[in-house]
C-alpha cells in the first residue's frame, strides 16, 4: 500500500500522508474533508513507520528564530572530500547526536559566583594556584565555537553562547582585560586572578565573528565590536610578537620566540584580517608557515610532525619538561595533536597551497605508519615517527582524518576515520576536539565572510519559480525561494533531466548562485540564464557535485531567468533544493 524510503524524514511523512489520502479516496470514496478519526489513523500510520525506522532523525533540524546560518550548513569546500559511504543527512545526524552528548556532559551553568555564566567543564594541566579549577579558557573557546555552529539544532544556542561569553569576560586576564584568564573556578576571587593562554583567546575571538554572522550584533551583545576589541587590543597587543610569532599568553614577552603550534589557527587569523583589514594578520600567517616548514625540514622531513612547543630561531623543539607542564613537550604529543585540523582548514576555507602541502605530508606518513588503519594511530610520536603512545584517542585520530580531506586519494581513509570517530566518547579534551573535527569534516563549520560587508540581497527570494516536475504536495517550486530552510522543492523521482528556474521580474546583473541541496542532490547540472524564459545559455557547468551548500560564481552575466538544469542525480531519488538563491555582484 505504501511506498516509502528507508530514510525517514519530513519528505517521507508527507509522502505517506499524501499516498494514504489518495488510497483512502479511491477505495472508500471519502470526502476531502477529513474526520478526526481519519487524521488519528494517519498519525498512527506515520508513528508506526517512524518507530520501524529506529532512531532516524529528520533530515532538517527545527530552527530557533534569528539564525542566519542555522545548522546544518553542510558546506562543500573546494578541493575537500567528505566521507562518501554515508549520506550528508547521516553525517548531520551523527554531529547532532554527538553534540547532544557533549552538551549534556560538559556544558555547565552552575556557578554560584556568576549567575547566568556558562562554562565547559574539563580538566586542566598546570597549577590552579589554590583554587578548584572547573575549566579553562581553552574549553571556553571550544564551547563558544561549537555552540555558535550548532545554532539551529539547539534552540537555546544564543542563550548558552551569551552565557559562555559572560564567563569569559568575568574571568578576565589579570594582565589584559580584553583577554580571558586561563582558569575557571567558582570563586569571585578567581575572576581577574589569572593571566591568559593564547589558544583560548584565539577561539573566543573567532567565535565572536561567527556569532556576529549567525545572530547579528544589534542585540544585547555587539559581537562584532567585541571581536574587534579582543583581536586588536587583546591578541594583537599581547600575543603577536615582534618576530611575527604567537607567544604563549599575555604573561609572555612580546619578543618571545617560544610558541605553541596548536595555537597556529591560520583560518582564524584570516578571519581576523577580514574584520580588521590589519596586514599584521597576513604577515603572521606567512611567518608561521615559514616556521613550520623550517622546523619540518630540519627535524621531521619524512613525517611533517611538529613538537608541542617550538623555541628559538631557526626553530627547534622545546626541551623536555618545558614550562614544567609534562615531559613530552619536545615531541608530537597532546598539544601538537590538534595541529592538523588547524592547518587543513586554511586550505579548505581559503585555498592556501601551503596548507595542502603540509596536510598531504602528514597524511601520507600516518597512512603508511598505520597501514591505512585509523584505529592504529597512537597517542604520541617522536618527530621521526617512532611511537611513544600505546592507544588511539580522538584528539590524535580525528585531526589526521581532517588533514586527509585535502586529497581525493584519501577517500577510504576518511571513510574509515569517520566511522571510528563518530561514536568515540572519552573525556573533555578528546571529546571537545573530536566534535570540532566532526563539524569540519561534515561541512558544518562554515567560513565567515567579511563581517563589515553588508549582506547582498537574495534576488530570488519570493520571486516566481517554475519546475519541470514535483514529487507531490508541499514540494512545489516556490518552496525553494521562500527563504525557509525547512521547506523545499523536490522533483519527481528516478528520471533525468529535471530543472527549476526563477523569474527575477526584470533583467538584473548577477554575481552568484547559492544552492542549498537536500539529500537528493545533483552530481551533474548546469546553471542556465535567459532573458525571455525560452532561449537559455549555459553560465556554469558542474560535473562532480557533492551536495551540501554550493556557491557558484557568475561572472559578467545579466539575465531575468536563472535555471538549475540537473542531468545526473547523486541519489536514486530526484532533485531537491531547500533554497535556490541568486545574488548580485559584490
Amino acid at each position: 500500500m505504501f511506498q516509502t524510503r528507508t530514510r525517514v524524514n519530513t519528505r517521507t511523512e508527507l509522502n505517506v500522508y499524501a499516498q494514504f489520502s489518495a488510497t483512502t479516496d479511491s477505495t472508500t470514496g471519502s470526502s476531502p474533508k477529513r474526520s478526526k478519526r481519519y487524521k488519528a489513523l494517519v498519525s498512527l500510520v506515520i508513528a508506526v513507520l517512524l518507530a520501524g525506522a529506529g532512531s532516524i532523525a529528520p533530515s532538517q533540524s527545527t530552527y530557533a528564530a534569528g539564525e542566519k546560518k542555522p545548522f546544518p550548513q553542510q558546506v562543500s569546500y573546494p578541493g575537500i572530500i567528505k566521507p562518501n559511504h554515508v549520506t550528508q543527512n547521516a553525517m548531520n545526524q551523527s554531529v547532532t547526536q554527538y553534540y547532544d552528548y557533549w552538551k549534556g556532559k560538559y556544558l555547565k551553568n552552575d556557578l554560584s559566583s556568576l549567575s547566568g555564566g556558562y562554562y565547559v567543564k574539563g580538566e586542566i594541566t598546570g597549577n590552579p594556584g589554590g583554587f578548584a579549577a572547573l575549566g579553562s579558557s581553552e574549553g571556553q573557546g571550544y564551547g563558544m565555537v561549537i555552540t555558535v555552529l550548532m545554532a539551529g539544532h539547539d534552540p537555546n544556542a544564543q542563550t548558552i553562547y551569551n552565557g559562555l561569553f559572560k564567563t569569559a569576560r568575568a574571568y578576565k586576564s589579570s594582565n589584559n582585560p580584553n583577554l580571558m584568564g586561563w582558569v575557571v573556578a567558582d570563586n569571585k576571587n578567581a575572576q581577574g586572578h589569572y593571566s591568559s593562554a593564547t589558544d583560548g583567546d584565539l577561539d573566543i575571538a573567532y567565535s565572536l565573528i561567527l556569532a556576529h554572522e549567525q545572530w547579528g550584533s544589534d542585540g544585547s551583545i555587539n559581537y562584532l565590536q567585541e571581536a574587534k576589541q579582543m583581536i586588536t587590543n587583546g591578541i594583537k597587543a599581547s600575543n603577536v610578537t615582534s618576530n611575527n610569532r604567537l607567544n604563549l599568553g599575555d604573561w609572555d614577552a612580546k619578543n618571545a620566540l617560544n610558541t605553541r603550534p596548536s595555537d597556529w589557527m591560520l583560518s582564524h587569523l584570516r578571519a581576523f584580517y577580514d574584520v580588521t583589514q590589519d596586514p599584521v594578520w597576513i604577515q603572521l600567517i606567512d611567518n608561521l608557515y615559514s616556521v613550520y616548514n623550517d622546523f619540518s625540514n630540519a627535524y621531521s622531513p619524512t613525517t611533517g610532525l611538529i613538537s608541542d612547543f617550538v623555541v628559538n630561531n631557526p626553530p627547534k623543539p622545546a626541551p623536555e619538561w618545558y614550562l614544567d607542564e609534562f615531559k613530552e613537550t619536545n615531541i608530537y604529543y597532546y598539544n601538537a595533536s590538534r595541529v592538523p585540523l588547524r592547518i587543513v582548514m586554511d586550505y579548505a576555507m581559503y585555498g592556501d597551497p601551503r596548507s595542502k602541502a603540509i596536510s598531504d605530508k602528514l597524511t601520507g606518513w600516518i597512512k603508511g605508519k598505520t597501514n591505512n588503519t585509523p584505529s592504529k594511530i597512537k597517542n604520541g610520536y617522536k618527530l621521526n615517527g617512532t611511537e611513544v603512545g600505546d592507544y588511539a584517542t580522538a584528539v590524535f585520530v580525528s585531526p589526521f582524518i581532517s588533514a586527509a580531506t585535502a586529497d581525493s586519494g584519501n577517500q577510504a581513509w576518511v571513510n574509515a576515520g569517520w566511522d571510528w570517530m563518530k561514536n568515540k566518547k572519552e573525556d573533555y579534551f578528546s571529546d571537545s576536539y573530536n566534535l570540532l573535527n566532526m563539524l569540519y569534516i561534515s561541512g558544518n563549520w562554515w567560513k565567515p565572510g567579511s563581517a563589515d560587508q553588508p549582506a547582498l540581497p537574495n534576488l530570488a527570494l519570493n520571486a516566481a519559480a517554475v519546475a519541470s516536475s514535483i514529487e507531490g504536495i508541499s514540494f512545489e517550486a516556490d518552496r525553494a525561494i521562500d527563504g525557509n530552510l525547512q521547506s523545499r522543492w523536490a522533483s519527481s523521482e528516478g528520471s533525468d533531466p529535471q530543472w527549476i528556474y526563477v523569474d527575477l521580474g526584470t533583467v538584473k546583473a548577477l554575481g552568484s548562485v547559492r544552492l542549498h541541496w537536500e539529500e537528493a542532490y545533483a552530481v551533474k547540472f548546469k546553471i542556465q540564464v535567459s532573458n525571455d524564459g525560452s532561449n537559455w545559455t549555459d553560465a556554469y557547468t558542474e560535473t562532480n557535485g557533492s551536495g551540501g551548500v554550493q556557491e557558484i560564481p557568475l561572472n559578467n552575466v545579466s539575465a531575468r531567468y536563472v535555471k538549475m538544469f540537473g542531468t545526473e542525480r547523486g541519489t536514486p531519488y530526484g532533485y531537491s533544493l531547500y533554497e535556490f538563491e541568486v545574488y548580485p555582484p559584490n
